[in-house]
């Protein structure tokens, strides 16, 4: 998974952000992806934390 974490092309990175086994230390990192979609689907994974998941929340003002 983390070579396809690295790769160029974003629906590669996507894959792994949207992936249940993604390690918690990936998904940090993709979670600060530049191309939107893979950090929307990193913060929709449902492996993310709650305390994580709640400060997105909180750094979008919601």
């Amino acid at each position: 998974m983390e070579r396809l974490a690295a790769a160029e092309e974003s629906y590669l990175r996507r894959g792994v952000a949207g992936h249940p086994g993604v390690t918690l230390a990936l998904l940090d990192r993709l979670l600060g992806d530049p191309a939107p979609e893979v950090a929307d689907s990193a913060a929709a994974n449902r492996a993310l934390p709650l305390d994580r998941m709640h400060r997105i929340l909180a750094d979008a003002g919601l």
